[in-house]
């Protein structure tokens, strides 16, 4: 009888196992039929052949590399002034976009304001922050602004990212790191720093920058002539060992 027992529980272990890896199986056969129902020459292949690597071209990488999408270093948000607070030394500005939605533009010391300190409930504004930044998860949204755009005139347009030196042009131009926007100096652009102070570095490339300009181009990217650059404080300036340059550091 101990015998009889063993044999009938070794059976069913057997015929579990079977079941299982049946299941494997068909779990399997249904996955490769879903995936290669739009590749005719993978589903005529045997069942039990195994498969070729895919293998990616340079071509390929290229194709990669141009399908992954560079941001701003800014992202920005408008709205018009519901109210105005003052909470441990932080001004909270509560707007409400085109869209009805709320949202709270927290500015500080640091915050830079390229054409008015002075605003009030009803203005319209425009603040931006850094795209990087950790932003608490509440409603409304909270931002961190480094940028408040307020009383601009009409001819105060506005651009705030990170630009380097396009390649391949003989016109000074220099792109956003978003590759939407380039700008051009001329004999009448101010350069200055955020507290205001004359820009003497020389180097604009590699930093941020508010691009203060009128009228810009109907291309791609767009290009326009900067009537102002306000060079915009680090917090940390990475630079080669080799290089041996005067950099600005906010006190």
């Amino acid at each position: 009888m101990l015998l009889l027992a063993a044999g009938l529980f070794a059976g069913a272990i057997t015929g579990m196992a079977f079941a299982f890896n049946g299941g494997n199986e068909a779990t399997d056969a249904n996955y490769d039929a879903d995936v290669d129902i739009n590749h005719e020459e993978e589903t005529s292949c045997d069942a039990g052949a195994p498969k070729e690597p895919d293998i990616m071209t340079e071509d390929d990488e290229m194709s990669a590399d141009y399908d992954i999408p560079v941001i701003s270093e800014y992202f920005s948000v408008t709205g018009t002034i519901e109210s105005i607070e003052k909470v441990d030394g932080m001004i909270r500005v509560t707007i409400e976009d085109e869209h009805g939605n709320p949202a709270v533009l927290v500015l500080s010391e640091n915050t830079v304001f390229p054409f008015s300190e002075e605003f009030e409930v009803g203005d319209v504004v425009t603040g931006w922050y850094l795209t990087n930044a950790p932003m608490i998860l509440i409603w409304p949204a909270e931002y961190n602004i480094a940028v408040l755009a307020a009383g601009a005139p009409e001819d105060g347009n506005i651009k705030v990212d990170r630009f380097s030196a396009m390649e391949n042009n003989e016109d000074g131009l220099m792109l956003s790191l978003d590759g939407t926007f380039a700008f051009r100096i001329d004999d009448n652009t101010k350069m200055i720093l955020a507290n205001g102070d004359d820009f003497t570095a020389g180097d604009i490339e590699g930093r941020r920058i508010i691009v203060i300009y009128d009228v810009s181009t109907r291309s791609i990217p767009e290009i326009v002539t900067a009537s102002k650059l306000i060079v915009l404080y680090e917090d940390i300036v990475t630079l080669p060992i080799e290089v041996d340059v005067d950099v600005d550091i906010a006190d």
